[in-house]
């Protein structure tokens, strides 16, 4: 059956709405119903991987470095993802990727996962998870689009200038009036210092994203995911191992069980995560699964407030919201 509401008629731009994000749900019954049904499905527990990833790191922020986390979870999605690509035969395009390709691969690599996840693992130990994870999932897509419409010359519409103004907005909700009362200046120095790193992590993940675009035109998803990842897990391993010795891996320091929760993190991040995203731009199509993915910024506040008990403004709340609602329109083709 249509999938065009009456308001369509009269509002092209809700036509498109419409098509985009409700036809999965009206569609007659079928295999492609049934399909994207699944694929709803995968994104939104794609999104939920991502929140419990962040809940999981902020938990373990206080007992481990923050590069010590990243390297762990770089590892353990570094395993995952490669033994997926040669199980599953792509190991031959694996190993003879064009050295052009494997040269943006390999900035993405480190700009997006090395230095900004690290960046955004150390942003934890200053704000509220709920806060870190929605100001760099929102920055993420705003800073993309806007440097690919302004680099690359990518079309734009007026709703995505709606978008990134809902999503500067929300940030500055959660930025400025969602701290919690400061009880000291070194309180409010570190909120600040949070608030950069997570920023910063975005800024990163932009830069990385934009090398992926260049180099990985026409290349499988996971082979890029299998190139990038173990290329960030090594550079972060040089860095660590270049340290002091006493510095290095200090596993009797930061106990077993959280070492193995920052793998199983990074099993959850770059393995069943990144998989779950793939999947579903395969059987939505990357508007949809960007649209719905986008919600992972509310799926972090009840895990904030119930397990890390948590405590966040209303305005920070709100930020969230609107954020989420301006990435949205963000990605609106």
């Amino acid at each position: 059956m249509p999938c065009h509401c009456v308001l369509s008629r009269f509002v092209p731009e809700a036509w498109k709405w419409a098509d985009l994000i409700l036809c999965p749900f009206f569609l007659d019954d079928g295999p492609k119903a049934k399909e994207n049904m699944v694929g709803i499905a995968i994104a939104l527990f794609t999104a939920l991987g991502w929140a419990v990833n962040s809940v999981i790191v902020k938990y373990i922020t206080g007992k481990m470095d923050s590069l010590s986390i990243n390297m762990l979870q770089l590892w353990s999605g570094s395993i995952i993802l490669v033994a997926i690509v040669f199980l599953s035969g792509r190991g031959n395009d694996y190993i003879h990727t064009p050295v052009q390709s494997l040269i943006y691969m390999v900035i993405a690599g480190l700009l997006g996962m090395a230095v900004g996840n690290t960046f955004y693992v150390k942003s934890l130990s200053f704000i509220d998870v709920s806060r870190a994870f929605a100001i760099a999932m929102c920055a993420f897509p705003m800073l993309t689009t806007v440097v690919a419409v302004l680099f690359l010359a990518e079309p734009f519409a007026w709703i995505n200038v709606v978008g990134a103004i809902l999503v500067m907005i929300g940030l500055y909700l959660m930025v400025v009036l969602g701290r919690r009362r400061i009880a000291s200046a070194v309180a409010g120095s570190n909120s600040l210092k949070g608030v950069a790193l997570a920023f910063l992590a975005a800024v990163m993940w932009t830069m990385g994203t934009i090398a992926l675009r260049l180099g990985a035109v026409e290349m499988d998803a996971f082979i890029t995911a299998a190139i990038r990842v173990p290329v960030a897990a090594i550079a972060l391993t040089g860095l660590k191992f270049s340290q002091k010795r006493r510095e290095v891996l200090q596993f009797g320091k930061y106990g077993l069980s959280n070492v193995g929760l920052a793998a199983a993190a990074g099993i959850l991040q770059y393995g069943v995560a990144a998989i779950g995203y793939v999947m579903a731009i395969q059987m939505l199509g990357a508007g949809r699964a960007v649209l719905i993915t986008a919600v992972a910024p509310i799926f972090v506040l009840p895990f904030s407030i119930f397990l890390l008990k948590e405590k966040p403004t209303i305005w920070a709340i709100v930020g969230v919201v609107l954020s989420v609602l301006g990435v949205i329109l963000v990605s609106v083709d």
